[in-house]
């Protein structure tokens, strides 16, 4: 590695004492500014960014000295650390192919501070350059303003501008001057840095920005809309001058889990690069601080030993969320910890067999399905951004081998994030056939409660299938009947019917207090037993956080198993050979291992 003070000679060497009216004077400053524009090679060392040397020479970060003993943190010169030249080198990158990055973390690794320096360097060098930063949370952007300035403060004068604005959400360099005709004006730099909280994710527009940082973006409640809604501040066109970053930590990601990991694990798709830092990294007790190297070894083992004192002292709320907020895998940085009311470990564990897997992934298909003819005949569409996500399609030569549960609503209007879902499943026909899992989801709350209605009542015409409905949604088992679809409405099961009640309906289940604890025995059960077979992760989400928000598409599949266990002594009956395509395979495990399994 080499003696890594060579890339901090302003810490180590001192700046030389030189008359700054002399040509040596200028002569070194200007090649201080080269360092910070073009990045710096020492005898013998590798390359490291120019932001990477104004970071380790020029910027000021709360920190510890390194002093053994010394507990109180002070304005420090960043130590030079693997894991910071990994990233420089990724935001150049990112520059250099017009991209952005998005970046998953474990906690306290300096994050903020890179961040903060990056957009002190556009600042400082680069004359009415605007760069920002957005925040879930005012707290957040308060914070990471005030390092942005500190650092700037407590930089050397030959790089301090005069600052013409300062406030909660703006500073802007330069000053007042008078002109020839009188009037007062500003003059130097006119850099800005913007720091806004994004509760409106439209408010950035009209900005253009060299670099935006979505500061701690698991805060965000909107965070892809955020992002598609600033896209115009960076890019130009087709062409993307500026860099998004986007991180998150582990451990502060759940309430906009879905869109990062949207994100994340589809970077290509948003023009971004993903990294992770895993919790191993620069790992206090396992960094060499002459050396400037991480022990990962060595941190992961103490990492998993302390995992494996908690695990086995029983403590499972404990062992989860130290596995998120020191991750040493992506999947368990993005791991859901909260209370659920079923297995959250076996969740995790499917969830993250299914995050891992590009092929297990792609085995859903989004689509439409759209009404043909003028009977009651259904097709489908392939369509990316289409409500409908299928696992497998009709089997038409089995009769009631799928079925189905709908959550509807009866308000146009949503006074709560509650969304409409439908679930099909598919029952057990024989070994030949994979069954006893759900094959089909339709969720979203279009602008009419008829047109979720109609949606629903495609999705039971495509499968041939009954569909239990929650009964106090009447509306939905209305429009079935109207639109000639009442074949397609589960009768009111025995199953889950309670003895003290008196049910007039026919149709449909009512949710009361028994029926409920019906469902969750079911769905309890199933989870225990049947996991593995679940391949929707937003499913999975749901189930992980049952009981704290609203799920929906659990309800619709509580229904479905409420649904298969009332029809158990009705057996699937075959008719003519007829099978829809498919085009993908369904996995299932056997012995520990996936293999592929005939649709």
């Amino acid at each position: 590695m080499g003696n890594i003070k060579k890339y901090q000679p302003l810490i180590y060497e001192g700046i030389p004492n030189l008359n700054p009216e002399s040509v040596m004077y200028r002569e070194y400053w200007d090649e201080q500014i080269r360092r910070c524009k073009e990045g710096f090679k020492p005898k013998g060392m590798d390359f490291i960014t120019g932001k990477h040397y104004y970071y380790l020479n020029f910027y000021k970060i709360l920190g510890s000295d390194g002093v053994k003993g010394n507990s109180r943190k002070t304005l420090i010169s960043p130590w030079y650390r693997d894991m910071d030249k990994n990233y420089f080198d990724l935001f150049d990158t990112c520059k250099e192919e017009e991209k952005g990055m998005i970046v998953i973390k474990a906690r306290d690794k300096g994050f903020s501070y890179m961040n903060s320096g990056i957009l002190a360097h556009e600042y400082t060098f680069y004359p009415y350059n605007h760069v920002g930063v957005a925040a879930g949370l005012q707290v957040t952007a308060t914070s990471f303003f005030d390092k942005v300035k500190a650092g700037l403060n407590n930089q050397h004068s030959n790089f301090r501008h005069s600052t013409f604005k300062e406030g909660e959400e703006v500073m802007k360099s330069g000053y007042k001057i008078k002109g020839r005709d009188g009037k007062w004006g500003v003059d130097g730099f006119q850099s800005v840095i913007h720091c806004r909280t994004m509760s409106n994710p439209e408010v950035y527009k009209g900005e253009r920005l060299s670099v935006m940082v979505f500061e701690e973006a698991g805060e965000f409640k909107e965070l892809l809309n955020a992002y598609m809604s600033s896209k115009a501040c960076f890019m130009d066109g087709d062409v993307q001058y500026g860099v998004p970053v986007i991180g998150g930590t582990g451990g502060d990601i759940e309430a906009a889990s879905k869109d990062f990991m949207e994100m994340y694990y589809n970077a290509d798709a948003f023009n971004l690069i993903p990294m992770f830092i895993p919790a191993s990294m620069c790992y206090h007790g396992f960094f060499d601080l002459n050396k400037g190297l991480s022990d990962n070894d060595g941190a992961t083992k103490a990492l998993k030993e302390r995992r494996e004192k908690l695990h086995q002292a029983g403590n499972q709320k404990g062992y989860n969320l130290e596995l998120q907020n020191y991750p040493l895998t992506v999947e368990e940085a993005f791991l859901q910890t909260k209370n659920s009311r079923f297995n959250i470990a076996k969740i995790n564990a499917q969830r993250s067999e299914i995050l891992t897997n590009e092929s297990l992934r792609g085995q859903i298909q989004h689509g439409r399905l759209e009404w043909e003819g003028d009977g009651m005949e259904v097709k489908f569409v392939l369509d990316r951004t289409g409500p409908y996500k299928i696992l497998a399609h009709p089997r038409t030569e089995l009769k009631g081998l799928d079925i189905g549960g709908i959550d509807s609503y009866d308000q146009d209007e949503a006074s709560t994030s509650s969304l409409g879902s439908a679930v099909i499943f598919r029952r057990f026909y024989s070994t030949e056939i994979a069954g006893n899992y759900p094959i089909a989801e339709y969720t979203e709350r279009p602008d009419t409660a008829e047109e979720f209605w109609d949606g629903c009542l495609k999705l039971a015409v495509y499968y041939n299938a009954k569909m239990l409905i929650e009964f106090t949604r009447i509306g939905i088992i209305g429009h079935f009947q109207r639109a000639g679809g009442k074949q397609y409405l589960k009768e009111r099961p025995a199953t889950a019917h309670s003895p003290k009640t008196v049910n007039r309906n026919r149709y449909g289940l009512q949710m009361n207090k028994h029926t409920k604890a019906v469902m969750e025995q079911f769905l309890e059960s199933y989870i225990e037993d049947n996991c593995e077979d679940i391949w929707f992760v937003d499913l999975l989400d749901e189930l992980g956080s049952y009981g704290l928000r609203n799920t929906d598409r659990v309800i619709a599949f509580g229904l479905c198993l409420i649904h298969d266990i009332d029809l158990y002594d009705k057996q699937v009956k075959k008719d003519k050979i007829q099978e829809q395509g498919i085009g993908f395979v369904y996995y299932k495990r056997e012995n520990g291992r996936l293999i592929p399994y005939k649709n």
